[in-house]
């Protein structure tokens, strides 16, 4: 709820889904993954299928992150910015809370079976969906470029 946003704004709304809504969302999850397959049936996408089912089924949460839209393009890109901003702090407070996070984006934002589970307000637009739970073993981060490669400095 800190996190920076132009003219204090707040675009971000955060549904919290556990139990049978967690439930829901791994079945919605499942079919999701079944439409990027020709086949669903076949032996490989029914493996695939499967193991997307299974992981969410073994989440603990997942958080819907919806920002605010704005017919103001400036305004649009500042609530985005800011409700990823605010996205960030969750991740941060939540690792060090001993939590484990995915941060998902891409197709299944735009599922209106997830709009209405996550009770999604008309005037907003689902931006990420994070998972949350307790890691089954800790991961070594992942190999990240170099900050110099990233960065130039002007003088």
């Amino acid at each position: 709820m800190r996190a920076p946003n132009h003219k204090l704004t707040e675009p971000w709304r955060f549904a919290i889904l556990t139990g049978a809504s967690a439930l829901r969302f791994a079945e919605l999850r499942r079919a999701h993954r079944a439409t990027r397959f020709p086949d669903p049936a076949a032996p490989e996408a029914a493996k695939a299928i499967d193991k997307t089912y299974r992981e969410a089924r073994e989440t603990t949460a997942f958080i819907i992150v919806m920002c605010a839209n704005s017919d103001d393009p400036v305004r649009q890109d500042d609530d985005f910015a800011a409700t990823m901003m605010a996205i960030e702090n969750l991740l941060i407070a939540a690792t060090a809370e001993g939590l484990g996070t995915y941060l998902r984006t891409g197709g299944i934002m735009l599922d209106a079976a997830v709009r209405e589970l996550a009770q999604a307000p008309a005037a907003h637009r689902i931006v990420a969906i994070i998972s949350l739970g307790y890691p089954a073993e800790a991961q070594e981060p992942k190999r990240r470029t170099d900050p110099s490669e990233k960065t130039v400095w002007l003088d």
